[in-house]
């Protein structure tokens, strides 16, 4: 077992470092939301043949099991593992606030349509995340997973109002998300 690989099973006497923390909340949202969208794309398109209707809790359910993995997370680790945690919150906060913009938003012009956006959005934020992340002193890669998720936030965008914005938007979530967490909870960061 390498040094790396032991930081993901983080014994009780050693806690977490900042990245290793932070890398632990990306792989857990980047696959929780990832297959949030998964499903979404999977029930909107098609492939899967459920009533539309299961889409009003494929979110609540997401958020749900994101803040329950998180607070295990915080809990299981040291100073490092409560400030990556207070990040992700936040972060959780920012993106409820967007979707609470984008509905009053709907309510008022009637155009339910417009709560298609937050899978946009929702990219634009993770690139804003990494773009901080490597001016404040991040590694160069994540500029590239920065510049990535911007790029792939205007490609979400020509897909809003088709099931594909979905998958678009589960993928972006895995690249943008889970992948770069496991480099940084592996220890291969920096």
């Amino acid at each position: 077992m390498t040094a790396a690989t032991l930081d993901l099973v983080t014994p009780a006497h050693r806690a977490p470092t900042l990245a290793v923390a932070a890398g632990r909340n990306l792989i857990a949202a980047g696959a929780i939301f990832g297959l949030a969208n998964l499903v979404q794309w999977s029930i909107l398109g098609g492939v899967l043949p459920l009533h539309p209707a299961l889409l009003s809790v494929t979110w609540p359910i997401a958020v749900t099991l994101f803040i329950v993995i998180l607070r295990r997370l915080r809990n299981a680790g040291g100073p490092a593992a409560v400030r990556a945690a207070g990040w992700s919150r936040g972060a959780i906060l920012l993106q409820i606030g967007a979707a609470l913009t984008l509905a009053g938003a709907s309510a008022l012009t009637q155009d339910w349509s417009l709560m298609m956006w937050m899978s946009p959005i929702g990219l634009a934020f993770y690139a804003i995340a990494w773009l901080i992340a490597a001016m404040r002193g991040g590694a160069p890669w994540m500029t590239a997973v920065g510049v990535g998720a911007a790029a792939a936030a205007g490609g979400v965008a020509l897909l809003v109002g088709t099931p594909v914005q979905y998958l678009a938007y589960g993928m972006g979530l895995i690249v943008f998300a889970l992948v770069p967490g496991l480099v940084l909870a592996t220890g291969r960061g920096r």
